[in-house]
């Protein structure tokens, strides 16, 4: 290779890695006013201090979930206050354990709330098998709640699909499948669902700086004949960074960053470009409980031109603790 071939191969690869890594530019500080929650979550302090993802229909209509509980939960927006409402139940009391629920998401009249599909952190002998859920509760496109009686005691209106990604994890991260988070195995923390494919973002493993996502036909997610088309996403985010939650938005998404497991690794939003694998810049959040683990990232507002609106909740504090950010464009 002739030194100007060699010089012109290194500018190539230089700028394709400036596209491809996040450029930490800026730190965001919280909104004012303060958000409030007009009544504890339900049922118990598990569950409101373990708020794991959530999504909107509508402002009127949004659900929580928990990573403690067979359980999640409607509320509403007004203003800066969330109104916590129905409770809708996702796994049957026969059911050895819980779903791990780690995620939600909404798309054209369907929340879908996602488990780990791992082993327990602090369990690790846990094989955790109830954790290979994802849930579709059908909803009013109009209202964004369901068109039937939901019920907290028995499972009403809501579609399983079990172990139908099981395969898809083992064949797109082999030496992290089935493996504690503890020992950089496979577990997924955020879901998103937008023109018909659905978006898992796992918080480990971190390979060499390198954080994943998996994307699958959404319907084949619940229709065992149909094809995943699985595709593996590597995102360069940096040493033991990992996604602790996804939140589709016009162009693609963004992405709630954080530790793997206890790395002191600041809490940060980028935006992801899952068609060009194009990275934006990662910027840093400002939070009031350093101990407190950003764990929801739910999308307030969208509009062209402006900062994403978004809100962010923690696990940890009673309530998530909900926080709002402006994130630039």
């Amino acid at each position: 290779m002739s030194p100007l071939s060699a010089r012109i191969h290194l500018f190539a690869a230089i700028i394709a890695l400036a596209s491809a890594t996040p450029v930490s530019a800026d730190t965001l500080e919280p909104q004012s006013p303060a958000w409030q929650v007009s009544e504890p979550f339900k049922k118990s302090a598990d569950a409101r201090t373990n708020l794991s993802g959530a999504a909107c229909a509508t402002p009127a209509a949004c659900l929580i979930a928990n990573d403690e509980k067979k359980y999640a939960q409607f509320f509403a927006i007004d203003g800066t206050t969330i109104k916590p409402g129905k409770v809708i139940k996702l796994l049957g009391d026969q059911a050895s354990g819980d779903p791990d629920a780690e995620g939600a998401a909404y798309d054209d009249g369907y929340f879908y709330v996602i488990g780990s599909h791992g082993r327990k952190r602090h369990h690790p002998e846990d094989s955790n098998p109830t954790s290979y859920h994802v849930f579709r509760i059908p909803v009013d496109k109009g209202t964004g709640m369901p068109p039937y009686d939901i019920s907290d005691d028995e499972v009403v209106g809501v579609e399983a699909s079990v172990m139908r990604l099981r395969g898809a994890i083992k064949d797109a991260l082999p030496s992290a499948y089935d493996k504690p988070l503890g020992e950089n195995g496979a577990n997924i923390e955020g879901i998103a669902v937008a023109d018909g494919r659905m978006y898992l973002g796992f918080r480990g493993p971190s390979d060499d700086g390198k954080a994943y996502i998996l994307a699958v036909n959404a319907q084949a997610v619940f229709t065992e004949a149909a094809p995943l088309n699985a595709e593996l996403k590597t995102l360069p985010l940096g040493t033991t960074i990992g996604i602790r939650d996804i939140a589709a938005v016009s162009g693609g998404l963004l992405l709630l960053t954080g530790p793997v497991n206890e790395q002191a690794i600041t809490p940060a939003i980028v935006f992801y470009d899952p068609k060009t694998g194009t990275l934006g810049t990662s910027h840093n959040l400002t939070v009031a409980d350093t101990t407190a683990k950003a764990e929801t990232l739910l999308v307030l507002s969208d509009t062209a031109g402006q900062p994403w609106r978004v809100l962010v909740m923690f696990d940890g504090p009673e309530n998530g603790a909900p926080a709002e950010y402006r994130v630039p464009r």
